[in-house]
């Protein structure tokens, strides 16, 4: 009968009560995963990470154009929060000049030219939190492939090591779920595994 040990132990926390607490004094690595949500409500949890700080925002957008988060921005505001976008929607459309707060770049063809691309910004930028909208066009937690897999822990694990070695604070990583429930876990990389859910009902007026 062949042996077996005990190579790894997980402790699972409820931490509902506490996720207020949490997120308002959020560092390291972070996996959030979300429902499908809304430039805003990244907005209303930016907002929530340590109000009281005057904090800078290096956020990597594959998702949101520019444009789209200016007019959020309007409607819900970042309280403490400079923010700098590289907008990787827009500079795959059409050629657009880089402003003092947003460039334009290609969207970058897999992990390893996303960690080149945040790299280079975060010399430029400094920022205290890094923030990349759609992990979701890289791999599929659902179904994942070993190549994903080995390709998307290589990328954390540099992200731990150099990304977090300079700016030794922030780093999130959004991941939309609507494809299904995510069967592999970053829990070796990643300090803190989130959850944001939305639910939304029309309003009903009264007459």
């Amino acid at each position: 009968m062949a042996k077996t040990e005990i190579v790894q132990v997980n402790y699972w926390m409820e931490i509902r009560k506490n996720v207020n607490k949490i997120i308002g004094d959020l560092h390291g690595l972070v996996l959030l995963t979300h429902n499908s949500i809304e430039f805003i409500d990244i907005v209303d949890f930016l907002n929530k990470i340590r109000k009281d700080e005057r904090l800078t925002v290096l956020y990597i957008s594959l998702v949101n154009s520019y444009s789209n988060i200016k007019n959020a921005l309007k409607a819900k505001p970042l309280d403490s929060k400079k923010l700098f976008v590289i907008d990787c929607v827009s500079g795959f459309l059409i050629e657009i000049k880089d402003t003092v707060d947003c460039v334009y770049r290609k969207p970058p063809s897999n992990l390893e030219k996303m960690k080149d691309l945040i790299m280079k910004n975060i010399r430029m930028v400094n920022p205290n939190i890094i923030v990349m909208d759609s992990l979701t066009q890289f791999i599929n937690f659902t179904t994942p492939k070993d190549g994903e897999l080995h390709e998307f822990y290589k990328f954390l694990k540099s992200m731990k090591e150099d990304a977090m070695g300079l700016i030794n604070d922030t780093v999130i990583l959004l991941y939309d779920d609507k494809m299904g429930s995510m069967k592999k876990l970053p829990i070796l990389f990643a300090d803190y595994i989130l959850k944001l859910e939305i639910i939304r009902e029309e309003i009903k007026w009264k007459d």
